[in-house]
């Protein structure tokens, strides 16, 4: 892994290429004067969540359950930080949020992948 623009821009190292061009992963920029598109790490980490589970489909491990348990946290705490940002600025009222019958927030889930499906299946978790 090669550090392009710091925080930013990585080029990572790609297996069995046909040339030599490496991955180059964009994080989105927001720094005034340097601002620039490109993904977020919350982003990344569901696509890293995604193919943990294409693995484990295809040669289970039982520790990737672990492995996919913290990179959930991982998103998990990259959104506390967002929400609380969000309340400092005003932008978000907690208060005004949906209740689910357990008392906590509601939440809403877009439909998983197969591999989501054959994974949460395969371990006994619950289906979305």
């Amino acid at each position: 892994m090669k550090i392009k623009e710091p925080g930013h821009v990585y080029q990572l190292h790609t297996l069995d290429k046909n040339s030599n061009e490496d991955e180059v992963i964009h994080f989105v920029n927001r720094e005034k004067g340097t601002e620039h598109q490109g993904t977020q790490t919350q982003e990344m980490l569901r696509a890293l969540i995604d193919r943990t589970m294409h693995c484990d489909n295809c040669i289970p491990w039982d520790s990737n359950v672990n492995i996919i348990h913290h990179m959930r946290m991982a998103i998990a705490y990259h959104e506390a930080r967002a929400l609380e940002r969000k309340a400092e600025k005003g932008l978000y009222y907690p208060e005004l949020v949906l209740m689910d019958d357990d008392g906590h927030f509601s939440l809403t889930f877009e439909n998983g992948s197969k591999d989501h499906q054959n994974y949460s299946r395969r371990r006994g978790f619950l289906v979305r």
